[in-house]
């Protein structure tokens, strides 16, 4: 029996424990459909072991150094309260006393201290997380062990709730959920363009500071690209908002965080699970066999801008999903913007994005305009009084899409909801654009006064090489900086670039495109 299949005898086989023994073989038929061997191997375990009452998610036993009281020394640090405990271990406040700043200390249940398969997943969560650095992400400050063999995991403490916390409360308002839902995407993507997947997207796993910011908690179930670590046979995550594909015990990647996402913001516009089963089975039946019908009924609850978000986020076929979380976050942005005025203007986001047939984690293309961070705040600032503040998190998205000033320009404007917003910061911009760009070339001031040299706007710079790129390939903008600094006119400048063509051609073609871009659009 091999590895998967293990894991889906022991996930059934727990199970089926909830299930009323007279209608456990009947669950089973179900569960395993014509799998007629993994049935059997389910079978000969409930024959061979009384029903259990173990939870599917047991609270941990904590070893002595777990039972810690305020002011107790662990290390460094000084404990000032239990502030969790959860499947993972318990976690508590304490003061770091060498950097004088409040920490969080989590710590691996005693029954997981002596064994070895889960003192090497605690590892990979440390050496995962580490990799880590977005402001969407709890850090981890260090990792240590305890005199007597107890290891935790020193993170910042933060100020506020968790989401579940939050959710305990009820629904959240429209706008809220997606700005949540964005900056958890935000983290994700992170860590997936680094190869990490997370697999326990959840409530409980996601921190709301006091500030307003939010930070994606325990990357300790995190499947790290060729590492792959599990407890004892059994699934790791919580069953409600772990995709089919993970409940089955198959491989998962980037799409199974995306299922996940989804079905958190689901619970945070409707404060209801979307998979609300008391009992594993009832969870297991829920999402391994979501249908039509079932998806009918969750898009009855929730605005309809949102059906085909949560249509893509929630499909049963990974292939079918979202392939990655930036394209789910294309089009909440466009949901998010459609609502940043008093006046909505529901719209239904296209979902247009290419699938991957595998679901591999794929490197976004790079943004083809090298932007200067002063650049795009400036630019957010425009947008803010417009659109409020989920201006530089819009522009910073479509930043990494456009190739010049221009594309940005287009772009951003297409976003505001009315054509008055979107000529209002067309002129905004248009008035400052050339100040928002690259210093200009360089210029030489020759023996009689006179100037040698061209300034280019960034703009200008941008357009002028993605038209030389296409004859001459990357070294086109080096030649453009180094002509520039030379050529006494626009029009000069033109026929320096010329000279670098072989083709007659071609040189004809290019010398009409650039004359447009840089000597006729100026005089305009």
């Amino acid at each position: 029996m091999n590895k998967t299949t293990m894991e889906k005898v022991q996930m059934y086989f727990d199970a089926a424990l909830a299930v009323a023994p007279e209608k456990r073989t009947e669950f089973l038929k179900t569960l395993c459909g014509d799998d007629t061997e993994l049935q059997n191997e389910v079978q000969a375990l409930l024959d061979a072991d009384a029903q259990s009452d173990e939870l599917w998610d047991a609270r941990p036993q904590i070893s002595p150094t777990g039972k810690l009281r305020e002011n107790d020394s662990v290390g460094p640090h000084r404990i000032v309260k239990q502030i969790g405990v959860g499947g993972m271990g318990v976690v508590y406040q304490a003061l770091d006393s060498r950097l004088n700043r409040n920490v969080a200390l989590k710590f691996l249940p005693i029954h997981f201290n002596s064994d070895e398969t889960a003192r090497e997943r605690f590892y990979a969560e440390a050496r995962a997380a580490s990799q880590l650095d977005h402001v969407n992400i709890c850090a981890i400050y260090d990792i240590g062990e305890t005199d007597d063999s107890q290891l935790y995991i020193t993170m910042p403490y933060y100020d506020g709730e968790t989401l579940s916390s939050r959710l305990s409360r009820g629904a959240l308002p429209l706008q809220e959920s997606i700005d949540i839902a964005l900056q958890i995407g935000d983290g994700l993507a992170a860590a997936h363009a680094m190869n990490i997947v997370h697999r326990d997207i959840k409530p409980a796993n996601v921190m709301l500071t006091s500030d307003g910011g939010v930070k994606i908690l325990d990357f300790g179930v995190a499947k790290v690209e060729n590492v792959q670590l599990t407890s004892t046979g059994l699934s790791i995550g919580t069953l409600a908002y772990m995709s089919p594909e993970q409940l089955r015990g198959e491989s998962v990647d980037a799409r199974a965080d995306v299922w996940a996402l989804g079905v958190v913001f689901y619970e945070m516009l409707t404060g209801n699970r979307a998979f609300p089963g008391k009992v594993l089975p009832d969870i297991l039946q829920a999402v391994l066999h979501l249908d039509k019908d079932n998806m009918r009924t969750l898009l009855g609850n929730v605005d309809s801008s949102l059906h085909s978000i949560i249509e893509a986020a929630l499909a049963r076929d990974p292939s079918q999903r979202y392939p990655d979380v930036a394209s789910m976050l294309d089009d909440l942005i466009a949901v998010r913007m459609s609502i940043s005025n008093k006046d909505w203007l529901p719209i239904r986001p296209a979902y247009s994005a290419q699938m991957s047939e595998q679901g591999a984690i794929k490197p976004k293309s790079q943004r083809t305009y090298k932007w200067n961070d002063s650049v795009l705040d400036s630019i957010a600032q425009i947008l803010i009084p417009i659109i409020g503040p989920i201006a530089p998190k819009l522009v910073q998205r479509m930043a990494k899409q456009a190739a010049s000033p221009t594309e940005l320009r287009d772009k951003l404007a297409n976003q505001l909801p009315t054509e008055v917003e979107r000529q209002q910061f067309i002129k905004q911009i248009e008035s400052q654009i050339a100040e928002f760009t690259t210093p200009p070339m360089p210029r030489t001031v020759l023996t009689d006064g006179s100037v040698k040299g061209v300034e280019l706007s960034a703009t200008q710079l941008a357009e002028l090489e993605t038209t030389l790129t296409t004859y001459l390939g990357p070294i086109a903008r080096v030649l453009i900086k180094q002509s520039a600094a030379q050529a006494m006119s626009l029009d000069d400048l033109c026929n320096n670039l010329e000279n670098f063509i072989g083709s007659p051609q071609q040189k004809l073609l290019f010398k009409e495109k650039a004359q447009t871009l840089l000597i006729e659009r100026a005089e305009t």
